[in-house]
This record gives C-alpha cells, sequence and structure tokens, in this order.
C-alpha cells in the first residue's frame, strides 16, 4: 500500500502557503491513545453495550478529549488561537455523539434480501472498494428529467442572470424533489441497490434525501483560492464527506463527459492515508470552525465556500495542530502540486462519464471523491443521501445541512 500518510504530512510541509514560524502544538501520546482505544471500542462493540456501559464509554472519551484540548489550549499564544480550539471540541464532541450513537444501534438480520447476484455483487463491492458503478433505464432517465424540467428552467434563468451560488442552482426541499425521492426508491429497489446499501451498513436503508443540481462553467466556487502558487493542484475539491452513516448516490440527469464536471474517486486512498480516529473527526470536521454567523472567528478567518484553507489565518492555526491530529477532509485544494501526493491521487482517480442515467454509489466519508468542476456545457445531476428507514425523523435535519 502507498505511504499516503508521509506523502501527505510532507506536502503539507514543504508547501509555502502552510509555512509558518510558529512551531505545532504537542499532544500527549497518553491522551491520544486513550481517545482512539476508546473510539475502536465504540466502533467495534458498541451495539452490543447497554445504556449505562454506553453511557461509561462516553465519559471516557470526553475525559480524554477534555485532557488533549486543555494541553493544546495551554500551549496557545493568542486569543485567536483559543477561540479555534474551543470550536474544534466542541465539533469533535457533536460529531463523536452522533457516530457512538450509529455505532450503538444494534444492525438487523435477515432483513436483507442478496439472493439476486447483482445486489451480491454491488454489496461485495462496496465492503471492497467503497463504491460501485450502475445505470438507469431511458424511460426512467426520462420521467425524472419531466420531474425536474421546471425547476432547471429557474436555475439556468439564474445562471445566465450570473445568481451563480449553490442555493440559485440546487434544490433539495419540496414537491419536485419528493417525487424524484419516489422514483430513485423504486428504481433502486427494483435493481437491489437498497439491498445492496443495506447490506453494507447493516440498517434497512432507502433514499431519505436528494439535491437537484444545475452545474455551469460560469461557477467557480472550485477553483483554487491559494495565492501564489506557479498552477492550482490537480485535486481540487477532492474530499471525504462529513457523516459516516449516510451513504450517497450522484445520478447524471444529463450527458456527462471530461469536460463538464464528471465526478471522480480514489479508491484506497483513504486507507492509505492511515488516520487515527481523532485526527480523522478533526478532519472531517475541522472547516466548519469559524462558520457560524456568532462565530468570534468569522470576520477573522473570512473563509471561501468550502475552502477554509483559502484563509491565511485558518491555515496559520491549522499548522498549530500536532502532526498526528492535522487533516482536512477537503484536502484536494492543499496537495501541493508536483508532490508525491499529487502524483499517487491523479494515477488513482477513476471519472465516471457516460450519458444520462450513469450512477455511483459510494461511502462519501470513507472514498476521497470529487465533482462538478465545470469546463464547458452543463451537469444536471441529483446527489441522493441513503439511510436507515427507521432513523429518518432523527437525520432529517442532518441531511438538509448535508445537502446545502
Amino acid at each position: 500500500m502507498q505511504d499516503l500518510k508521509t506523502d501527505m504530512e510532507r506536502s503539507y510541509r514543504e508547501h509555502p502557503a502552510f509555512s509558518f514560524e510558529a512551531p505545532s502544538w504537542v499532544v500527549s501520546a497518553d491522551r491520544l491513545i486513550s481517545f482512539n482505544e476508546v473510539y475502536e471500542t465504540a466502533r467495534r462493540i458498541g451495539a452490543t453495550l447497554d445504556r449505562r456501559s454506553l453511557a461509561a464509554l462516553r465519559q471516557a472519551a470526553l475525559q480524554a478529549l477534555d485532557g488533549i484540548f486543555s494541553d493544546l489550549q495551554a500551549q496557545t499564544s493568542e486569543e485567536y488561537e483559543r477561540y479555534f480550539l474551543q470550536e474544534l471540541k466542541e465539533v469533535c464532541v457533536r460529531i463523536f455523539d452522533e457516530e457512538l450513537a450509529w455505532y450503538a444501534k444494534s444492525p438487523k438480520a435477515g432483513f436483507v434480501d442478496l439472493t439476486d447476484g447483482h445486489a451480491r455483487q454491488n454489496a461485495a463491492r462496496l465492503l471492497s472498494d467503497r463504491y460501485f458503478f450502475g445505470g438507469l433505464p431511458q424511460a426512467v432517465v426520462a420521467e425524472l428529467r419531466d420531474l425536474a424540467e421546471r425547476e432547471l428552467g429557474q436555475f439556468r434563468a439564474n445562471a445566465v442572470a450570473g445568481r451563480l451560488t449553490r442555493e440559485d442552482l440546487s434544490v433539495n426541499t419540496g414537491a419536485t424533489v419528493s417525487a424524484i425521492r419516489n422514483v430513485l426508491n423504486r428504481e433502486f429497489g427494483a435493481q437491489g441497490v437498497l439491498d445492496a446499501v443495506s447490506a453494507y451498513t447493516g440498517r434497512k436503508t432507502r433514499v431519505v434525501g436528494l439535491a437537484l443540481e444545475l452545474s455551469v462553467p460560469q461557477a467557480t466556487w472550485w477553483k483554487n483560492a491559494i495565492q501564489g502558487l506557479e498552477r492550482s493542484p490537480k485535486t481540487l475539491y477532492a474530499h471525504l464527506d462529513e457523516g459516516i452513516s449516510y451513504p450517497k448516490s450522484i445520478v447524471y440527469l444529463s450527458d456527462v463527459t471530461e469536460q463538464n464536471g464528471p465526478t471522480g474517486c480514489y479508491p484506497g486512498a483513504y486507507e492509505a492515508m492511515q488516520l487515527n480516529p481523532l485526527q480523522e473527526m478533526i478532519g472531517r470536521v475541522v472547516g466548519t470552525v469559524g462558520a457560524r454567523p456568532e462565530s468570534p472567528l468569522k470576520d477573522y478567518f473570512a473563509k471561501q465556500y468550502h475552502q477554509s484553507v483559502n484563509s491565511e489565518n485558518f491555515r496559520r492555526h491549522f499548522m498549530r495542530l500536532p502532526e498526528c491530529l492535522r487533516f482536512n477532509s477537503h484536502m484536494g485544494w492543499d496537495v501541493l502540486p508536483g508532490s508525491a501526493l499529487e502524483k499517487y491521487l491523479v494515477a488513482s482517480e477513476r471519472k465516471m462519464t457516460g450519458s444520462a442515467g450513469t450512477f455511483i454509489v459510494f461511502d462519501g466519508a470513507h472514498l476521497l471523491h470529487r465533482g462538478g468542476l465545470m469546463q464547458e456545457g452543463e451537469r444536471v445531476a441529483l446527489q441522493v443521501i441513503f439511510s436507515d428507514m427507521t432513523f429518518t425523523q432523527r437525520v432529517v435535519g442532518k441531511v438538509k445541512r448535508m445537502l446545502s
């Protein structure tokens, strides 16, 4: 396996935009080991524990986090660093609680029909590769296009008028979204996709959320915002998703080529990074630090959409994290052009091109991926979220946040 962990660490050390005089903070190895062991225990046997044992496990994790962040706070040199660590700890606690709740849910038995060879094969691909490709019949594509046409007309008008935000070019609620969701559940059910995802998660899953999106070349949110580089990295927008419990699908409703924003993925990259549990958790939430309107860091960071690293102040705080905790799930913008990390990722990327109806199903938290980097034409796609049917009411708010 490629030593991507070393390549990633070296890329940050050698990247001119991530070079600062202040040294990295130091973390206690014992405290880090303590938290990571608790997390691994939750992952392995959380579903077998009673409420009292789960509460004790949570208390042990929070105690370890308190110690780690108290040690880091003691090494800060200014007020904004303290705000950074305070918010980072808060979001780490939030995501740990979400993941503990997921691990504590007992997988159900006997609810998945894998007698169909195609569904069984796709379930195996999810387990081994974290993704599989598929396609919808053209009659179903036509049905979905008819449902989406009114919304797409408004998106195109917005694009012509220069309104290019995510809100201007996508929708994730309302009658159109509900109708599309029903069609996808019908078709994914008929194809065994829902059974494959259910087998992978250990829970009875279905499509619970989706966004209809138009991508156009006028939108430049994905372009590199770090100044002073001779060229941008070839990995722009490569990222992992925050939530571990929401497999995803991207469904094309238009033909997609190399030029109009194909979805790409990097099989094996997540595993090759060899992230420890707290490092991975930090990576998936560090980009949210300073994003809340009331945060004292909001104006100080002044971050761009998804690109926390466009802020020099954010990069300075990020690089003060100990190397064993330093990770950004939206790492594609961070990669040093010409580095071994970039070369490995470019060589490993698999791009999904194809006609309308082509889709990928994948575990976005454990498969590095990207898409929508437009050069010409347009791309119409559905971003789909799967979840446990019995869990739906509790995740509606989370799903909406993920899609927006």
